[in-house]
């Protein structure tokens, strides 16, 4: 690297190419998302975005010189941060150093920083492409691209090999401009195209298939072929001696072959693998001349034969009757017998038939530099004679523009030149042909520019780049708005409201000026009497009959009323004969026929055959746009958008890019709009169908308006246009979330989720002790749970966040890793089935009830095989472990082991095996009605949702209402056989009674929650009642349970009951006053307490495995002090 900097620092650099954004020329920059403007900050023009946000910009540059190096020196500016550019060059990202200044340069409260970019990088290609991507606010400021030329005037900065680089030539380079055309020598084999690539300014590159290359080339020697390729596809190019195969990717590509002796070069260029493209561009053939040498060399001969030349090298002429070779004069290049070569032939030039000669006007001279010129001119400082300068001898072709005059006066000129014309770039003689930056010619004078928006510092104040006056600068000289009574800079210190101008120290109203203040009645912008409004006051249009408001509604007798609120008298109207004011004519003055009183009415079409017929009318009905509201996904809204008809439009442009949305009184920045289209309308006619989707970035006190436009016709079948190319419709308050709130939302989430591993965890354990009481605790409290989120409210964003982990109770990513619903798909199931209102529209709930109960159909599965599993041990452990057998087959093994190790191991498993026979209370009706109910939530819900749209399209319908009527009488009976066990007043029989109360609430629970979707106030007030009747059958059979299970459920009952009183608030009679600022604080608050229970759970099991580790380490210390046998 310092090796790159000293040669940067001792090696001429040659600027090529320089921007800066004060110009305010684009200069072929390309910008990927059309948003790159040129702004100022604090005085500081930039070409970049004035908001935060994304930006690409991008450029080519062409046909540079030979060079070793590029060097790039740019500012660049970050409004509000110091987030650095990338920067990539030939599709390689730069890593660079910057010197960086920071200051409040816009104005605002964050730095803004200005980075200056060197960069300097090793590069030999005559195309270079640049490519900046940002991701703030900023821009650039200002660029500036050299290059280090090749020592010794290379052709090219060829140095990757032993040949000296003045030994190659430039045979041929092909696809090297911007937009590529067809070059001599290619052949395209296969389909081929070029594409356009935003990364190099939107350049052509090819794409191929495979392609051939032929061409004869000079005598040489060596050969080298460059390209770029860009996609990493692997190419192989063969050259008949051999073959080359490719796989990088954007980046030049060197091929060198080495004693090349065919002057024909055949190049065939193909993918690897046919069904792939690859793409180049800038392509090149250099070669080497051939070196042979000769006893008697010629001095200039190519190729000789003997001491005869045959060809002569370039630059050298044969003599065919010689047989030698001359240098050719005039070339520039001094060679045999040449005394000079000045690259002319013109006569009066120091050197004239490469031999030295005196210049022109010169009468003494040596070596072609002239000691002493003819009289009248002078040798200047290059030894050149120029015309004597005043002596009133005007010399032709010379460097005198003018002399003096007869009378001896400089007439516009000045030292035998033309006074220089100010401000002017390039003139001829006197006349100016380009001004400068900022002026433009006059008169053949450079007078300012004004409106170039550039601002000359001693003409003039201010350049807005128009002529609208009052909008701060006019003229290029500062003015205020209009009525200003103090100006500072363009800038309004004081004025009056719109409406009123300033006159005798006060505001008085303007009439005229289209503003209606509280002075005036009305203001048309005109003076014209009846027109509705004359002097800011109402006025009855001419002829008019009945008026208000200066609007008529009624005309004088033989008058009709127009649309531009004016009575024009009938000329004949009636009489069947079309005129030119008359929009139709059917004979009569009948309304509701499609013509009355010579207009047409609405929704009717009328056409007139010939000028003297009637005028006939046809009804038609003009569609209408139909806007309807579909839902809210978070804080995503959904808004359908279609036809009442089938309609077309008249331009090849879709109706979807011409239909414009608007959010009243909310920034652009603030939101956003996606439309997705269903069916687009174009000239053939159909519904037309769209979906359009509104993100609100911001919370709002008010209910946000969505105005959606038509921009072009649209008509009907029958050419009836639009009714209406404007609706509008209320969206609903948005939810949402800044990223401070949603980490907060994302992290009580994240500790519901450990908690939930935790019991998980802790409940494996216990079920695996033969402990399943604590896991059909912790289910039952997630499944109640988890159905909050289908009560039919908007609920806040952190909410929806909080009810997501609920997600977690479910074996569906068990079924899809043994790919169960696969087995599903045998059957013709329609799994699409889904609620067109409330929250499972919200949610995309199935109502179909097989593939909901799958998880189900599962258990149902292992249950089964466990039941076989279990005959089968339970055969195995009265054959092999409950007889004589086993105790004799542990008395022969303690022979060789530790007796005590075999009795403790058989004691051990002997009981083991005596819990797995204890399992047979559960592979019975009592072990179903267990299951049953562990799934009770589960199974009820997706039972009673699928009752909720019942259909029977074919057979499978049918085994859907049979499954459906077996589970609900299955719960049914034994809901009848708890309360048959009603009479026995025992515990067991009490606590039976409890779990039927318990179902009893879980099926009315889930009834109302689907089946009363469309009040808000009416599902509420029924899952408070099932919430209320809950806690007092709890308290009622307290006695049943430990104090554990009663405190937890307890919790979880009343945090529940909070939950469903205080969602009140989010009914949509509330939302007036209830705004989502609040709603999100009363979601933390609701998420909060639902987690109590789950977290009571965590603490009271954690307690209890403390208790029992204390008490086994009790035990233990106490077997240690006193041993049964000592």
């Amino acid at each position: 690297m310092i090796l790159l900097i000293v040669l940067v620092y001792t090696t001429h650099q040659t600027l090529i190419y320089q921007f800066h954004a004060n110009s305010a020329i684009r200069d072929e920059w390309q910008d990927y998302y059309n948003y790159v403007n040129f702004n100022t900050c604090g005085g500081i023009q930039y070409f970049g975005k004035s908001t935060s946000g994304q930006s690409y910009i991008s450029r080519i540059f062409l046909d540079l010189e030979p060079h070793s190096h590029i060097i790039v020196d740019a500012e660049y500016l970050n409004i509000d941060n110091n987030y650095q550019p990338f920067f990539y060059i030939d599709e390689q990202q730069i890593n660079y150093q910057s010197v960086i200044s920071s200051s409040q340069l816009c104005g605002n409260i964050q730095l803004d920083y200005i980075n200056t970019i060197s960069i300097i990088r090793q590069n030999n290609r005559r195309t270079v492409w640049m490519y900046l991507q940002q991701f703030n606010a900023g821009g650039l400021i200002s660029l500036r691209l050299s290059i280090i030329k090749c020592q010794y005037e290379c052709a090219e900065c060829i140095e990757n090999y032993h040949t000296f680089c003045l030994q190659w030539k430039l045979h041929q380079y092909s696809f090297n401009q911007k937009l590529i055309t067809n070059s001599d020598g290619w052949t395209f084999v296969q389909s081929y195209n070029y594409i356009n690539y935003f990364s190099c300014g939107y350049c052509q590159l090819l794409q191929f298939k495979e392609i051939k290359y032929s061409t004869e080339l000079p005598p040489h020697q060596d050969v080298l072929i460059r390209f770029f390729k860009y996609w990493n596809t692997i190419i192989v190019v063969d050259y008949l001696y051999g073959k080359y195969s490719i796989s990088s990717s954007n980046q030049q590509i060197e091929i060198l072959i080495r004693n090349h002796n065919d002057p024909i070069l055949l190049l065939n260029i193909k993918t690897q693998i046919d069904s792939q493209y690859s793409v180049i561009r800038d392509f090149e053939i250099f070669y080497t001349q051939t070196e042979i040498m000769f006893n008697n060399l010629n001095e200039g001969c190519l190729e000789q034969i003997d001491d005869k030349c045959l060809i002569c090298q370039e630059g050298w002429i044969y003599d065919e009757f010689l047989e030698h070779c001359y240098p050719t004069c005039g070339d520039g290049i001094i060679q045999g017998q040449e005394q000079c070569d000045h690259g002319n032939l013109i006569s009066n030039n120091s050197c004239y038939l490469c031999q030295y000669s005196c210049i022109q006007f010169c009468s003494i001279c040596q070596f072609g530099i002239c000691l002493q010129c003819q009289d009248g001119f002078v040798i200047n400082a290059n030894f050149n004679c120029e015309p004597l300068c005043g002596d009133g001898n005007l010399i032709p072709y010379s460097t005198e523009q003018c002399e003096l005059a007869v009378n001896g006066v400089w007439d516009d000129c000045q030292e035998c030149r033309f006074v220089s014309i100010q401000n002017c770039k390039t003139n001829y003689f006197t006349i100016c042909l380009e001004c400068e930056v900022g002026f433009q010619i006059q008169d053949n004078m450079c007078l300012p520019y004004c409106g170039d928006k550039l601002i000359l510092d001693q003409y003039e104040d201010c350049d807005d780049g128009n002529l609208q006056p009052y909008d701060g600068c006019f003229n290029c000289k500062f003015q205020c708005i209009e009525d200003c009574n103090i100006c500072e800079r363009g800038q309004c210190i004081l004025r009056c409201e719109d409406g009123y101008e300033f006159f005798n120290n006060s505001c008085l109203s303007v009439c005229g000026d289209l503003i209606i203040t509280k002075e005036e009645d009305c203001d048309d912008g005109n003076l014209q009497p009846y027109d509705g409004c004359f002097n800011c006051k109402y006025s009855c249009p001419q002829n008019c009959f009945d008026c208000y408001q200066g609007t008529c509604l009624e005309c004088n007798y033989q008058y009709q009323l127009l649309i531009s609120n004016q009575c024009q008298q009938q000329q004949n109207c009636g009489d069947g004969l079309l005129q030119e004011q008359e929009d139709c004519d059917d004979g009569n003055y009948q309304a509701v026929d499609g013509c009355k009183d010579c207009l047409i009415e609405q929704n009717w079409i009328c056409i007139t055959m010939t000028r003297d017929s009637l005028s006939l009318c046809t009804f038609v009905k003009a569609p209408n746009l139909v806007i309807n509201y579909l839902n809210m996904t978070q804080n995503k809204q959904y808004i359908s958008i279609q036809f009442n008809q089938k309609v077309k439009i008249y331009t090849a442009q879709p109706l979807s890019e011409t239909i414009n949305f608007q959010i009243l009184n909310i920034e652009k920045k603030n939101w956003n709009s996606s439309l997705y289209i269903i069916q687009d309308v174009g000239s053939d006619v159909n519904f037309g169908e769209f979906i359009v989707q509104i993100e609100i970035s911001q919370l709002l006190e008010f209910r946000p308006v969505l105005k959606i436009k038509v921009n072009q016709t649209v008509a009907n079948i029958d050419d009836a246009v639009l009714d209406n190319f404007e609706k509008t419709i209320t969206l609903q308050y948005p939810k949402f979330l800044d990223e401070k709130q949603n980490d907060y939302s994302q992290n009580l989430k994240n500790l519901n989720k450990f908690i939930i591993y935790s019991l998980s965890g802790i409940t494996g354990i216990s079920l695996l002790l033969g402990s399943g009481d604590l896991f059909i605790e912790i289910i039952a409290i997630l499944q109640f749970q988890q159905y909050l989120r289908y009560i039919n409210l908007n609920y806040p964003g952190n909410l929806e966040i909080y009810f997501t982990v609920n997600d977690m109770i479910t074996i569906q990513p068990l079924l899809d890793f043994i790919y169960f619903p696969q087995l599903l798909l045998f059957i013709d199931i329609q799994q699409n089935q889904e609620y067109s209102d409330g929250k499972f529209n919200v949610y995309k709930q199935s109502s179909n009830l097989i593939i909901n109960l799958s998880s189900q159909i599962f258990q149902f599965l292992v249950f089964l095989f466990i039941i076989l599993l279990f005959q089968f041990i339970k055969k195995v452990l009265y054959n092999w472990i409950f007889c004589s057998r086993y105790f004799y087959y542990m008395s022969s093994l303690s022979l060789y082991i530790n007796p005590k190790v075999i009795f403790k191991f058989s004691q051990s498993f002997y009981k083991i095996c005596m819990e797995l026979l204890k399992l047979k209370r559960f592979m019975s009706f009592q072990g179903l009605q267990k299951a049953l109910f562990l799934n009770g939530w589960d199974i009820i819900f997706k039972t009673l949702l699928y009752t909720r749209n019942i259909q029977t399209k074919n057979y499978i319908d049918i085994v859907q209402i049979i499954i459906a009527s077996i589970i609900l009488i299955l719960y049914f009976t034994i809901f009848i056989n708890f309360f048959k066990s009603k009479q026995k007043l025992s515990k067991k029989n009490s606590y039976q009674i409890f779990e039927t109360l318990n179902f009893g609430r879980q099926f009315f629970f889930l009834l109302f929650l689907i089946y009363v979707q469309s009040s808000q106030i009416l599902q509420l007030g029924l899952l408070l009642m099932t919430s209320i009747l809950q806690i007092r059958f709890l308290y009622n059979y307290r006695c049943l349970f430990n104090k554990k299970y009663y405190i937890v459920q307890m919790v979880v009952e009343i945090s529940v009951l909070t939950f469903i009183i205080s969602s009140f608030l989010y009914i949509q009679e509330c939302n007036e006053f209830f705004n989502e600022q609040k709603k999100i604080l009363l979601g933390w608050i609701q998420a909060i307490i639902l987690s109590s229970g789950i977290i009571i759970e965590l603490i009271w099991v954690c307690k209890d495995l403390l208790q029992k580790l204390i008490q086994n380490c009790r035990r233990q210390s106490q077997i240690v002090k006193n041993p049964l046998f000592s």
